[in-house]
């Protein structure tokens, strides 16, 4: 059986595929590694309470999970660039969800400042007796590029299995970052949240009081 021989046009294209072959490999091993981004965290306004401390008697409130836009409940911090432009902050992010990490800070901020036996959804459904569910739905929680915070939506407070809204309020924030950065950035956004959670617990005191 008759073996044809590579032609020279294949011959002399070896050596050039196998040095185009060689350049990638070497551009790819001198090429840095890219460092792990920032991750981040929204914190309470008031410092959680620590070690054991009675609830009987206290209000128990759930905080349902946020709702915010899917252009926000992405890993990577959201920068404003302008009405229309968004940038994506690819360096710093959040360490969890940020629709989960909202309803988490106000719940803890909710168990300081009514006080109450406040918390995100349980696993098992109906594990407790809840007197008030918390419902917020967010338009903006991000970066300006003049330093601001913006925050902006609507919360409402309703008995515990949601029919029957008890108060409700739009919010609108324009929060100063108290430095540059991302970390002062993420602390303007925990003090917006902190006053979005301090007149949700004023209305919880108020309804609880109520009965």
């Amino acid at each position: 059986m008759n073996r044809r021989s590579p032609s020279r046009s294949a011959v002399r294209r070896a050596p050039r595929r196998l040095a185009a072959l060689l350049l990638v490999s070497f551009a790819a091993a001198c090429t840095p590694p890219v460092p792990p981004p920032h991750l981040y965290v929204l914190s309470p306004m008031v410092p959680p309470l620590t070690g054991e401390h009675p609830t009987a008697g206290l209000p128990i409130v759930m905080v349902a999970l946020t709702q915010v836009p899917d252009f926000l409940d992405r890993p990577q911090l959201v920068e404003r660039t302008s009405d229309t432009a968004l940038k994506l902050v690819e360096t710093d992010q959040w360490a969890e969800r940020l629709s989960t990490n909202i309803s988490r800070v106000v719940a803890q901020n909710l168990a300081v400042m009514v006080p109450a036996d406040a918390s995100i959804p349980l696993p098992v459904r109906g594990a407790l007796p809840y007197k008030f569910q918390v419902v917020i739905s967010l338009n903006n929680l991000e970066l300006a590029q003049s330093g601001e915070v913006l925050l902006a939506g609507r919360w409402s407070i309703t008995d515990a299995d949601g029919t029957k809204e008890l108060a409700a309020r739009s919010v609108s924030l324009h929060e100063k970052a108290a430095g540059a950065g991302i970390p002062a950035a993420v602390d303007a956004m925990s003090h917006a949240l902190g006053e979005v959670s301090r007149d949700i617990a004023e209305q919880i005191k108020r309804l609880n009081a109520a009965g």
